[in-house]
């Protein structure tokens, strides 16, 4: 598993607006808690929302697909950025994949056929589409199929220290104009459009996890494969050699998408309002047992996150426990911990940490 957390100063951003209040285009905000010498206190302050974050993910995923040339597959609809990722039956049938079947009634194999069919199904979204493997899917049909992404992201929020707030947001005013002579008898203030709208400055904290080892794994089960018919039985375990064939080339564009999203490349409006940004400090674990990285609110968020990571190591008898820092900030790193320069580095030492792990298998 890998996690991570990481601060990113970004400044006199929009990357994810929400709304437009008249001529006002909203920054997206949200409530947090936060504890000052009074209390606990709610407030307001600018976020940019994991789905943002998980639809730049996605588009990095697409492009590196295609660009690598791996042989790794890109579905209709991936392939124009649009991550419907097979929720319904006039979705499926234009992926050209056959929708699952529903058991019928009063069989007394009804329930094996129907985690059959959803197995395959599954299956086949897979060998369709890289994104809908990483970033998971739901067919709402019936029956209906889904599979949890492996690729998680939170909110990124302001750092969140004692009653401080890094944060602030202010709305730009604009104005577009045409030159063009009046016609008639249109007034000069109707060619002019004057509009506002909402930026943010903040010390924004990201976390995300990747669950490497499940990328490739159907996650549909079946009870009783001794029980499929003997066909379908080979055509699903074909299948699945098919896709357990490409998982080293599935995990190395999911790690490459990866740097898209650290490096800063996410969020909208970036045409007009490309923001300052700068990573400050990151963490980076990966481990061969369930551990999330402290998020970074705190100065003391990678001490916190590798005392935390030795710990677990213990508990869970674990033998892959690496973590990876960036510090542009000056906080405090332990003396026996390599701190990298880049994000190009980071990508790189954890790309060859991971393919150390699946040649040992």
């Amino acid at each position: 598993m890998i996690s991570g957390s990481a601060r990113f100063l970004i400044n006199v951003e929009d990357l994810n607006s929400v709304e437009s209040v008249g001529n006002l285009t909203k920054h997206r905000t949200a409530p947090v808690v936060v504890k000052t010498p009074g209390g606990y206190e709610i407030r307001y302050v600018p976020v940019i929302s994991g789905e943002a974050l998980a639809h730049a993910y996605q588009v990095a995923l697409v492009d590196i697909a295609k660009r690598e040339k791996k042989g790794l597959p890109v579905g209709k609809y991936s392939s124009q950025y649009e991550f419907t990722k097979f929720s319904s039956e006039e979705i499926v049938k234009d992926e050209g994949i056959e929708p699952p079947k529903p058991p019928k009634k009063n069989e007394k194999t009804a329930v094996i056929q129907m985690e059959a069919e959803m197995r395959r199904f599954e299956v086949d979204v897979l060998l369709k589409d890289v994104v809908a493997d990483i970033g998971g899917f739901m067919y709402a049909g019936n029956p209906p199929v889904r599979r949890t992404s492996r690729i998680k992201f939170g909110y990124m929020i302001p750092a969140l220290k004692g009653g401080e707030i890094p944060a602030q947001l202010e709305p730009q005013f604009h104005t577009r104009s045409s030159n063009r002579p009046s016609i008639g008898n249109e007034q000069e203030e109707k060619r002019q459009a004057i509009y506002n709208v909402e930026v943010s400055s903040a010390l924004y904290v990201m976390s995300f996890e990747l669950d490497e080892d499940l990328i490739a794994e159907p996650s549909a089960t079946i009870e009783d494969m001794s029980r499929l018919n003997e066909d379908v039985k080979k055509d699903l375990e074909t299948k699945e050699k098919q896709l357990k064939n490409s998982k080293k080339d599935r995990v190395e564009v999911a790690i490459k998408a990866l740097y898209s999203v650290l490096s800063g490349n996410f969020g909208g409006k970036r045409s007009r309002f490309l923001p300052s940004m700068q990573l400050k400090s990151l963490v980076v674990t990966y481990t061969d047992f369930p551990f999330i990285s402290e998020p970074a609110h705190d100065d003391n968020y990678i001490e916190l996150t590798i005392k935390r990571m030795e710990k677990a190591k213990s508990i869970f008898n674990g033998q892959i426990a690496e973590v990876y820092v960036i510090n542009n900030e000056g906080i405090n790193v332990p003396s026996n911990v390599k701190v990298l320069s880049t994000v190009e580095e980071l990508i790189d030492e954890l790309w060859k940490s991971v393919m150390n792990k699946l040649q040992e298998k």
